[in-house]
């Protein structure tokens, strides 16, 4: 037989297992673990270990105003360059309770998520000529964000860890087509996410080695209380089972740093495309899976404040807001031979800590995934997730003046960042996540 010809036969077996075989188990994005249904299926439930590492790698720039007739009037000058790492082990459980009706939870620990910043490579050139010093500030050139006292340092490593926000609900299935192999799968869930992490108390300080690089850590949890809806749907045609999903989340704030909570919308699409499946007689739930997940997934977020890039370092002088006079920073410059003190203060009085408002963005993932059922009770999955944070604020002001159309509210660390030809942007952001999971299937 010709190569041609080997070819072409593997070809068409190719076809003939992908469009002409009788499949008929639910992708895992749809599919609702239930109980009650006699003894074809008593109980199910499931218990799954998941690892997750979650990257970011963007700029941190902010508005400038540049007065020039040969040149925009408003720039944007990068200033930062950050790393985010996130590693997260995620303990979930599914319990079926009735027909086509399942109880969920999530409970999420922060190993460690690590946050460096360092000043865009112009600046870095000027302060350290490429290397360490210990110079100070003032006698190098610096990014504005430091020339004005909003940041404290010239770099940071913050880290957050410990327990996350709870995740429990109920998943109902309206349609099945374990039931109906006529029509598809269609669930809806409500979720509520819980304030039980450790709280994310920002902060900075030097480092014992580097007084001109900042370090925090505390805890991830946000004390909201979330209401999250999201409804999916899926259609199997022989191997191949086309997904799509929509989410959203309401968070109201418990008393935290987050007073005005943003909201999130979410949109999922994809299909899952199955390589080998074995079923038990009379039974939807696979003995042996091997699948494999192609997506697209679009998370909108709102208005409003959160735990972002900068909100560390902007709390480096959170500490000093009680005391009446704040004391001379050591590491400001001198004028005449005395200290000049570089804090910002407005009308003579120490600003209130505050989050800073968020303004709206997307991110948009890819993602390929991988999973395969062994016997019927472990499954092992994995997915890879690469997208794009687009350009978004991350200090606006929470109210303007009706006549100026300037910030209204002129006290707190915000000022010197929520002012048109000041705020500061998240820019050219790639992320970039992987995951990996175990689960015992009963």
């Amino acid at each position: 037989m010709s190569r041609a010809n080997r070819l072409l036969s593997a070809l068409s077996l190719l076809i003939a297992v992908m469009f002409c075989t009788d499949l008929h188990a639910a992708a895992l994005g749809t599919d609702v673990l239930d109980a009650a249904d006699g003894m074809r299926d008593p109980i199910d439930f499931s218990i799954e270990v998941q690892f997750v590492q979650d990257y970011q790698w963007a700029t941190i720039s902010r508005e400038r105003n540049t007065f020039s007739d040969t040149e925009p009037d408003m720039l944007n000058q990068n200033e930062f360059e950050i790393k985010d790492v996130k590693n997260i082990l995620n303990i979930n459980g599914r319990i079926g309770m009735y027909h086509d009706l399942e109880f969920h939870f999530n409970l999420p620990v922060h190993l460690k998520d690590s946050s460096e910043a360092y000043m865009s490579s112009h600046f870095r050139n000027k302060f350290w000529g490429g290397g360490f010093s210990l110079e100070t500030l003032a006698e190098k050139g610096r990014p504005s964000l430091l020339a004005d006292s909003v940041f404290g340092y010239a770099g940071w490593e913050t880290t957050h860890k410990g327990f996350g926000d709870m995740l429990i609900g109920f998943t109902y299935g309206i349609l099945s087509n374990d039931r109906d192999p006529d029509r598809p799968n269609f669930n809806v869930t409500f979720d509520l996410e819980l304030p039980t992490g450790s709280e994310n108390n920002p902060g900075m300080g030097p480092t014992a080695i580097n007084p001109q690089r900042g370090k925090s850590s505390s805890g991830v949890g946000e004390k909201l209380v979330s209401f999250i809806f999201r409804t999916d749907l899926s259609m199997r045609f022989n191997v191949v089972e086309p997904y799509f999903g929509i989410s959203y989340k309401v968070p109201v704030s418990t008393g935290g740093h987050i007073s005005d909570p943003r909201q999130e919308g979410g949109l999922k699409l994809g299909t899952e495309i199955v390589a080998f499946e074995k079923l038990p007689q009379n039974s939807t739930e696979p003995l042996w899976k091997v699948a494999f997940d192609l997506g697209m997934i679009f998370n909108l977020y709102g208005r409003g404040q959160d735990f972002n890039e900068i909100t560390d370092a902007l709390a480096w002088r959170k500490d000093l807001d009680t005391v009446e006079a704040w004391p001379v920073d050591p590491r400001s410059y001198q004028v005449d031979g005395e200290p000049q003190n570089i804090f910002y203060e407005y009308s003579s009085r120490p600003p209130d800590y505050e989050l800073p408002i968020n303004g709206r963005y997307a991110h948009i993932q890819g993602k390929f995934g991988f999973y395969t059922i062994f016997y019927h009770y472990l499954m092992l999955k994995t997915q890879v997730l690469a997208g794009h944070r687009t350009e978004h604020f991350l200090s606006l002001p929470s109210k303007l003046d009706a006549d100026t159309l300037r910030p209204a509210d002129k006290d707190g660390y915000n000022t010197q960042i929520n002012e048109i030809g000041a705020r500061v942007k998240l820019q050219k952001s790639f992320t970039l996540a992987w995951n990996v999971s175990l689960s015992l299937l009963y």
